[in-house]
């Protein structure tokens, strides 16, 4: 109740009364005692929260819960932090604490505010380092919250050159000694304080930050060594001469310090080039002035230090061991992208190469290649890539960035899906359990990767040669040598043609069919299943009419690589036969063997893709598959998926409406389903 009388009572006299009649507020403020008393009454305003206590509420006298949740709106005026598409990361930080902090520092002045602002961050130290107890946690977000609003409250005060010294003298010594020493669990709380902190701010006016950032992910990452024999060793304990830090404390270091350098990165990439501390809504919400800054982003200090040193730092590390590092490295370099690409489209004018988005591009894509690095390295590099993908899915702008990341690393994820757990694979069978299960790991991530490509990315602003682009790469993967790579390929084409089947053009669908139609007659079983369950979405959207003529097409396919049985004297002259004519004979009998799967499992695709209904051409395709139902006409696979597809139309169709379908059979295609769907018994 306290805290809140107080956060009112601030935050009117910040927006209407004079300094004047603030005298005794602005001496407490610049008091060591209150600044004290404040952060234990932060600490203390968590208690409430659920968490903490066993997850149990609070329990409150009748009506004292709706004061407290009153008060609790009192803190700080309302905030439209974090105001991106990506938000707080931290549950527990709480914004009102780092705007109360904020008005506090703002409230005694640029001459008093370094005072206050020291006396704030020497209590959050004391918290940061706080001994293991109940209220731990609740300490740790404290100081996060504590420096988020001494850092914003500062940046308002000054700004430039004068910002940077504050930064210096101030904020980065505190930074230093407080990184190190808090558990990983709290780096989202900092994550959320250093967003808050400099958001709206121009990057010039935290130069020395993103510096301190940059040299601290540059002197702690784990850097890739490029040699095959030293990093199996690396890879797995961290004891390689060019790592800075070793063991699990020193990954969680690095940790956290690309996790700083992602929030670095998400309020860069938020802020406008145009206008100053205040957000772009500020014209229409308040009275806030705005003006140009003038700032060339493109040769900025900012920019020059992400794209010279934080970037390579982050290419060289993708195939980081520790799966947090390889999350944050993703983030940033999804991020660094953006704020190019974003500030390319403020300026209207395109950055000097290098290309940043090809340099990410191109080492992302290469990340499967065995060039001198081990089995481990390559399967962490491909985690990272994933990842990658991921952001650019769930953050990036489908115009742009599908054209720019997702469909040159989509080749990549086809490649992926590739496992040496196979007889088609190169790999020696001696390989360490702990790589089969990272490849098992790699395997199955990028299996959901290529499903959320097909079904997240719908391509509709209006490129069709992006939609061509696609098909290109799924006709490639399907001609792999890995057979998990076909259907893959399969598996993505079903659902990216059910997204964009009234985008795709007619050549478009003809080039989606023709790339089914080459898997029905796959060899292994699992790709021929899946073409056929794509097939069947393709044709169940596809208008009767061109179904008709596709099925009588492959009608007449289907009758002429029947089995024909075979007279003895062929089989007496097969030793009098040349090699070239056995040679011959047997390719006739291979095409004649895919001609076959490949007709019957495209008509029983589309006997499947009309569960309700009978159209003309279906009593047609089962006349037509039934005669491969025999052993001496077809092999048991043909056989088995005939005697599936007719019994899945028995049970649609052969029921209470069964009457109404009937009409379409003429006599010998009630036969030929007879012969199908019927059960032998004994006196058959």
């Amino acid at each position: 109740m306290a805290l809140g009388l107080f956060g009112r009572l601030l935050s009117l006299s910040t927006h209407g009364l004079p300094d004047e009649f603030c005298s005794l507020l602005i001496e407490n403020l610049r008091g060591k005692k209150f600044c004290q008393l404040m952060t234990k009454a932060l600490v203390y305003d968590h208690r409430e929260d659920s968490s903490v206590g066993g997850g149990h509420d609070a329990q409150w006298s009748a009506g004292v819960e709706d004061l407290i949740r009153d008060a609790g709106r009192n803190v700080a005026p309302r905030s439209l932090f974090p105001f991106t598409r990506t938000g707080q990361s931290s549950g527990v930080f709480k914004v009102t604490h780092a705007q109360l902090v904020e008005l506090m520092v703002i409230k005694v002045g640029s001459d008093g505010s370094k005072i206050t602002a020291n006396f704030l961050l020497d209590d959050a130290k004391v918290l940061a380092a706080a001994p293991p107890s109940e209220d731990q946690r609740n300490q740790h977000v404290t100081s996060a919250e504590v420096f988020g609003g001494v850092s914003r409250g500062l940046l308002q005060l000054h700004n430039g050159e004068r910002a940077n010294k504050i930064w210096k003298c101030i904020l980065l010594p505190y930074l230093e000694e407080t990184i190190p020493k808090i558990p990983i669990s709290i780096a989202g709380a900092y994550f959320d304080a250093f967003r808050y902190g400099i958001q709206y701010s121009d990057s010039q006016s935290f130069l020395a930050l993103t510096n301190w950032v940059v040299e601290n992910v540059e002197s702690s990452i784990w850097q890739s060594t490029g040699n095959n024999e030293s990093n199996d060793d690396t890879s797995t304990d961290g004891n390689d001469s060019s790592t800075a830090n070793v063991g699990s404390e020193g990954f969680t270091l690095q940790s956290k310090y690309l996790y700083l350098a992602s929030a670095l990165l998400v309020e860069l990439d938020a802020y406008h080039h145009s206008r100053d501390i205040h957000p772009w809504y500020t014209g229409k919400l308040s009275n806030a002035p705005s003006y140009q800054l003038g700032e060339n982003v493109e040769i900025s200090k900012s920019w020059r230090l992400i794209k010279e040193k934080l970037l390579p730092l982050l290419l060289s590390s993708v195939g980081h061991p520790y799966e947090n590092c390889r999350d944050h490295i993703s983030g940033c370099l999804f991020r660094i992208h953006s704020y190019k690409k974003r500030q390319e489209l403020q300026m209207g004018k395109k950055f000097d190469d290098p290309d940043v988005t090809k340099m990410i591009v191109s080492r992302l894509a290469s990340a499967g290649d065995l060039n001198g690095v081990s089995l481990k390295e390559r399967y962490n590099s491909l985690i990272t890539a994933r990842k990658f993908i991921s952001y650019s899915i769930y953050l990036g702008d489908a115009k742009s960035d599908f054209n720019d990341l997702i469909l040159p690393l989509l080749p990549m994820c086809f490649e992926s899906l590739q496992t040496t757990v196979d007889a088609q694979s190169e790999v020696k069978d001696d390989v360490d359990p702990a790589i089969r299960a990272l490849e098992a790991d790699v395997f199955k991530g990028y299996r959901y990767t290529v499903a959320e490509i097909s079904v997240s990315c719908v391509l509709s602003y209006g490129r069709h040669e992006d939609l061509s682009n696609v098909l290109n790469v799924v006709k490639s993967a399907s001609k792999n040598r890995f057979w998990q790579v076909r259907q893959g390929a399969a598996h993505f084409l079903r659902c990216f043609e059910g997204c964009h089947k009234f985008l795709f053009t007619d050549d478009q669908s003809n080039v989606a069919r023709g790339i089914i139609a080459s898997l029905l007659a796959d060899e292994r079983r699992e790709v021929s299943s899946a073409a056929m369950s794509a097939l069947t979405g393709i044709l169940a959207a596809t208008p009767d009419e061109k179904v008709k003529v596709l099925v009588d097409r492959y009608v007449q396919i289907a009758n002429r690589s029947r089995i024909r049985k075979r007279k003895n004297k062929k089989d007496e002259t097969q030793q009098d036969m040349t090699e070239e004519e056995r040679k011959s004979k047997q390719e006739k009998e291979e095409r004649r063997s895919r001609n076959q799967q490949a007709s019957v499992f495209f008509l029983c695709a589309a006997i499947l893709a009309e569960p309700y209904d009978t159209p003309p051409y279906v009593p047609v395709a089962i006349a037509a598959v039934s005669k491969h139902s025999f052993e001496k006409s077809a092999p048991l696979g043909v056989r088995d998926i005939i005697k599936k597809c007719c019994s899945e139309f028995k049970r649609t169709h052969m029921s209470d409406n069964w009457e109404l379908h009937r009409e379409v059979f003429n006599q010998e295609q009630l036969e030929a389903l007879e012969d199908v769907v019927s059960t032998p018994h004994y006196y058959a």
